[in-house]
């Protein structure tokens, strides 16, 4: 019989302070930046979803029967989904995240741009805590990882390129899509499969369904940023349109517009960011 999903949540999280618990009184403000950013300090706001390393533990359950030495590589995996959002908070500029303001809007953008790099830093240290694995699957673990992080930046750049343009398809948004977001999934899946067998069937398997999950989960999300009321994501409310952001109801809007309307939309994106607050209801009227 498996863990409750809570249980592996309590478990993640508990892995995740292990790494972030500092003796030194003049440095526990650079780990609370950290544990804040997590929804782990003491005036807990609720901090992420916890999916990509959930998603790690219940695969290495499933696989093995135990998910307890897997948390390392889940902890691993959810620090460095975090420190790209604390950078991607700075770069968006932000205000807001999981209904509290973001770490660079309290502490500055200098402190939050480090509190990410720690946050970078102590992502690789949690996968050195993997014991009892074959060394080889700890190695192959730890470059599944860093090959994920390298393609969320590069989604992240393909991101932001984006804003400034009017040309984007789905199929470049799916591109860029993979990368920001499936790829950590896919890693989070395919990382429990590499610690826990040698099977290449399997592990191909799980990381094909870690990408579609990722996939799925950004669709939803670009829908939520759209849509969804800053009460229920914690975030400001039509903040990808107010940034001009090519989120995939924009991108399938732009295809399937024909004519005036498709001049009216392109019209309506030719502001820079941000973008009024008129054009951006009239915007969200037309993708509806």
């Amino acid at each position: 019989m498996g863990q409750t999903i809570e249980a592996h949540l309590a478990a993640v999280d508990e892995e995740i302070r292990a790494l972030l618990s500092q003796a030194e009184p003049a440095l526990q403000p650079f780990y609370g930046m950290m544990l804040y950013h997590l929804g782990l300090d003491a005036e807990r706001g609720g901090g992420g979803k916890r999916l990509r390393p959930v998603l790690c533990t219940l695969v290495y359950e499933a696989l093995t029967g135990d998910a307890r030495p897997a948390l390392p590589a889940a902890a691993a995996i959810e620090l460095l989904h975090n420190f790209t959002l604390i950078h991607d908070d700075i770069e968006d500029q932000d205000p807001a995240r999981h209904h509290r303001p973001t770490v660079w809007s309290v502490w500055g953008v200098p402190q939050a741009i480090n509190a990410g790099d720690g946050m970078f830093a102590v992502s690789r240290l949690a996968v050195q805590r993997l014991r009892g694995f074959p060394s080889e699957r700890v190695l192959a673990f730890a470059g599944l990882v860093d090959r994920a992080c390298v393609q969320v930046c590069e989604g992240q750049f393909l991101d932001i390129s984006f804003e400034t343009r009017t040309d984007v398809t789905t199929e470049r948004y799916r591109a860029m899509a993979a990368k920001k977001t499936g790829a950590l999934f896919a890693a989070a899946a395919e990382g429990a499969a590499v610690l826990a067998t040698d099977d290449p069937l399997v592990r191909g398997s799980l990381a094909r369904f870690g990408d579609a999950f990722g996939q799925a989960f950004q669709a939803h999300d670009d829908l939520l940023g759209i849509w969804a009321s800053a009460e229920r994501t914690g975030k400001v409310e039509m903040n990808d349109l107010t940034k001009r952001k090519k989120t995939l109801p924009v991108a399938l809007a732009f295809e399937r517009a024909q004519g005036k309307l498709r001049e009216r939309l392109a019209a309506l994106f030719a502001p820079a960011a941000p973008l009024p607050a008129e054009n951006v209801e009239r915007i969200r009227e037309i993708l509806a």
